[in-house]
């Protein structure tokens, strides 16, 4: 064990962040496994465990995380819609009237998109899905599951 560590899991711990920075960089597992003098196997293990952790990690974010950003952001979007229609009500001068209706229809712009075909992804029915797994259909003007 390396003397700088106090257990043998802060040296691991250490060398799966290593892997991390050198593969960022680009380097192959060999490569990898020459730079901290280990084998390629342990280096195909880490990788392995760094791959379920991160799979863990987004299985959490979107199931926990995501869901309430969600709300969030549906709550506050739902919160300037209504500011800006009311400033756009009572506004005397019409291009403070043209600006608060600019972003009144900006938020449900930015809703809509959201909901039916952001650029990456899609909300619906509660669930995120990547966008091969929906398809526009333009002519009923609607959203179908399933593969184009």
């Amino acid at each position: 064990m390396n003397s700088g560590f106090k257990t043998k899991s802060e040296e691991i711990e250490w060398r799966r962040a290593k892997i991390l920075e050198l593969k960022s960089q680009g380097l192959d597992q060999r490569d990898i496994a020459q730079v901290l003098h280990v084998s390629p196997t342990t280096i195909t293990f880490d990788l392995q465990y760094l791959r379920k952790e991160a799979r863990k990690t987004i299985r959490e974010y979107t199931t926990e995380q995501l869901p309430l950003q969600l709300r969030i952001f549906m709550v506050a979007n739902q919160n300037a819609i209504k500011q800006y229609w009311d400033i756009s009500q009572k506004a005397q001068d019409n291009k403070e009237k043209i600006q608060a209706l600019e972003h009144y229809l900006d938020c449900h712009q930015l809703l809509w998109t959201l909901l039916y075909g952001g650029e990456d992804h899609m909300v619906r029915f509660g669930k995120v899905m990547p966008p091969q797994e929906y398809q526009y259909k333009e002519d009923e003007l609607a959203f179908t599951e399933g593969k184009p």
